[in-house]
């Protein structure tokens, strides 16, 4: 088991682009590792790939146990080098990536503005009280410090909730969070994804079908999801097609996924067009995070301004004052 924290996305997606880069090159497995070039911090995790590349491992191993490869990635790495270049594999991996780097920055970007904005309102809002000396320097910092605490409770008590979710194999739990509007519906399709990407790659790679499914069925993180797709490998081992089991389980009985996993069985192009409709869950998903970034700052920035706006009428800063003794 790897002690090194999973790798972030930007990171990985720089790792497999210049290990595809390298095998196309036709370097030596020792000499890509030790042309590889990764900031600092991740220079340890090299190191203990090359180590254990020493001791005889393979490098889907050697990866694993040094933190830069997950085990699917050892999993579509081994049966690529079994079947010949892992060069295609490596690229598809890096676009991966670099996708999710890419729409988590975009989102960052977006947001980054509206934080500071809220951090000025936090600042600007309790201003005239403080001027009139109705709140003290104590009560002022507490005004401040209190809301950026409750909001990042709020984002750890979210992160919590969506980890008892992915838990969770109560169905009537599940069930009414995966229909609940437009996150529900997003959520399901990045787990479709993530199944169908995961699965194309396998294929592709060489991984039976009978073996692939299980692999495909551990980057879901959802235990729901999981113990829906159990019959999966059953039917297929009882001589069942693969169209008909996608079609006896919920979340892949979407007409046009079995119509592709059809097409692609009849026509013997089920990774092409299992990679096809991963392409367009990918697009899907990536319009969805544009489209996010684009509004949710606009939200906040109402959010915001009519906060202020009620906090600066109810301060009274701006009504007439009689003095005490009249």
């Amino acid at each position: 088991m790897s002690s090194f924290s999973p790798l972030p996305h930007p990171i990985r997606a720089d790792l497999f682009s210049q290990l595809a880069v390298l095998e196309r090159a036709g370097l030596p497995t020792d000499h890509a590792l030790a042309s590889l070039n990764l900031p600092p911090r991740y220079q340890p995790q090299l190191a203990a790939m090359r180590k254990a590349l020493a001791r005889g491992k393979s490098i889907a191993q050697a990866g694993v146990q040094a933190g830069l490869f997950n085990p699917l990635d050892a999993a579509l790495i081994a049966a690529s080098c079994h079947a010949g270049s892992p060069a295609l594999l490596y690229h598809r991996l890096a676009e991966q990536s670099a996708l999710i780097a890419r729409l988590t920055k975009q989102v960052r970007a977006k947001l980054a503005m509206p934080a500071l904005t809220l951090l000025l309102a936090l600042l600007i809002n309790p201003l005239p009280a403080f001027i009139m000396g109705s709140l003290s320097v104590s009560s002022y910092a507490l005004g401040v410090i209190t809301p950026l605490l409750l909001i990042y409770l709020m984002y750890r008590l979210g992160r919590g909730v969506l980890q008892s979710f992915e838990r969770n194999t109560s169905t009537t739990l599940v069930k009414a969070l995966l229909q609940t509007p437009l996150l529900g519906a997003w959520y399901l399709r990045s787990k479709q994804h993530d199944f169908i990407a995961s699965l194309a790659l396998l294929l592709h790679a060489g991984v039976s079908i009978f073996s692939a499914i299980p692999i495909a069925q551990s980057t879901l993180n959802c235990a729901y999801l999981q113990q829906q797709s159990q019959p999966l490998l059953r039917q297929l081992k009882r001589g069942q097609t693969l169209t008909a089991a996608f079609s006896a389980v919920p979340w892949l009985a979407d007409p046009h996924l079995v119509a592709m996993v059809q097409t692609g069985e009849a026509s013997g192009t089920l990774p092409e067009m299992l990679q096809r409709v991963a392409n367009q869950h990918s697009a899907d998903l990536a319009h969805s995070a544009t489209q996010m970034a684009a509004w949710l700052p606009r939200l906040i920035y109402v959010l915001i301004a009519g906060w202020m706006a009620w906090g600066i009428l109810t301060s009274g800063a701006f009504m007439p004052q009689v003095p005490a003794d009249l």
